[in-house]
């Protein structure tokens, strides 16, 4: 890729300021980031998308971009712009794709593989995660490459699932790809980075944040033919993901749960509305085996065969019998006449009902600050990223949480993580 093209596109990132839907708006409606940086656009249309950043745009100051694309050449950081062959087709097919991705890791070409993402909820109990864990394993041994967002909870035991299949797996992060977070899963991050890759559209070195999220989850249904809903309630980002996932005419396949668990909500919802009901791996390769045959086939070999219950010491925990799996190779004479559609069919997407907005006018100012950003976040936020978001200092920030615990306005998770309660 030429230097100049990539430079030009980190640019125009930085102009306006990693926002994703700025950015679009920018290439769709304007041009390329190239022809935004030699002038050649209507400059009051520009004006008019870009706002009070317009400005920015006239110095065209390279020194920020070119900062960023020399600390990816010294990081083994790859930059993949939109229009490079080996961007993911899948994704470059949704309504916002990212213009350049971030990605470390494996140099795998992902128009190559059968991906997949699964993904659930954060607050999961210890069945769901040996479930999710289970599933992957068995995925991945088949030649499926599982696509997860790295939060602690589900979203690592998908990986961790695909990891012990030996199998790759891809974490797309809703920070840099270079930043480790949430911190927990620091050994997770670097057992991807040697396995796997890890994905992202925003710079090198950003905290990213959990406001960041949604842009995150719409990349992680993207980069998938199908995306696999675990456990997920009302204001969870499993519910976005699953609404991108029909935007976008994928695969959806949902795990049934009770009507009384706080979790099901977003699985039983879609299964109400067409989703494949999933039990097990082998309701997944049903849909697959036949229709991406030859993208499996590309999956690595991989070790492992059935995961079993060991209940012979009382503790529930799942053991893997490790074996060489020898996979037939039958590829498909053309794949180009491979069909993406979603399984569900002439349904509205949007099949999960919108989170409301709650009136905060009866708390005072320092608390409405905590709350607006925690309505942002669809996921816990840490007491760390809160402190940074508002500008708060730590003792007034740890106080007026109490303050809205107490209230039964925020909850507080393991981790120092906290969230809208009301």
């Amino acid at each position: 890729m030429d230097e100049s093209k990539i430079l030009k596109c980190i640019w125009l990132n930085c102009v306006c300021e990693h926002s994703p839907k700025l950015i679009h708006d920018c290439v769709s409606h304007i041009g390329t980031a190239e022809e935004i940086y030699n002038g050649n656009f209507d400059e009051r249309k520009l004006k008019n998308i870009l706002g009070y950043r317009f400005s920015e745009c006239k110095k065209k100051d390279l020194k920020s971009a070119e900062e960023i694309y020399g600390y990816c050449n010294r990081n083994n950081i790859r930059i993949i712009h939109i229009s490079e062959p080996d961007y993911p087709i899948l994704l470059k097919n949704t309504d916002v794709p990212p213009q350049i991705l971030y990605m470390k890791g494996d140099n795998l070409n992902l128009n190559d593989y059968l991906t997949l993402s699964v993904v659930g909820t954060r607050r999961c109990n210890k069945d769901s995660v040996k479930f999710t864990k289970k599933l992957c394993f068995n995925l991945a041994r088949e030649g499926i490459i599982v696509v997860s967002g790295m939060a602690i909870g589900l979203d690592a035991a998908a990986h961790s699932g695909a990891l012990e299949a030996g199998q790759k797996t891809i974490a797309v992060l809703a920070g840099g790809v270079d930043t480790i977070y949430p911190p927990q899963n620091e050994n997770l991050y670097y057992e991807i980075l040697n396995n796997g890759i890890i994905i992202s559209e925003r710079p090198p070195e950003d905290l990213g944040g959990a406001e960041y999220y949604q842009e995150r989850n719409r990349i992680i249904s993207g980069l998938s033919y199908g995306t696999v809903i675990v456990e997920g309630h009302i204001r969870s980002g499993t519910s976005i993901t699953a609404n991108y996932a029909q935007e976008y005419d994928r695969d959806v396949f949902a795990v049934p749960g009770r009507p009384t668990d706080y979790n099901s909500y977003v699985p039983n919802s879609l299964l109400k509305v067409g989703a494949i009901v999933t039990t097990s791996a082998e309701d997944i390769l049903s849909e697959y085996n036949d229709r991406f045959a030859d993208l499996m086939d590309n999956g690595l070999d991989c070790i492992g065969s059935a995961v079993r219950l060991n209940n012979l010491d009382g503790t529930d925990e799942y053991e893997y019998e490790i074996t060489k799996i020898e996979k037939e190779k039958t590829k498909k004479e053309n794949r180009n006449q491979i069909k993406i559609g979603s399984v569900i069919k002439g349904k509205q997407p949007a099949v999960i009902e919108p989170y409301k907005k709650p009136d905060f006018k009866d708390f005072d100012n320092s608390e409405q600050r905590i709350l607006e950003y925690l309505y942002k976040c669809i996921e816990p936020a840490h007491i760390d990223e809160i402190m940074r978001n508002t500008g708060m200092r730590s003792s007034e920030v740890s106080s007026t949480i109490l303050i809205l615990q107490m209230k039964g306005a925020v909850s507080q998770h393991a981790g120092n993580l906290y969230s809208l309660s009301i």
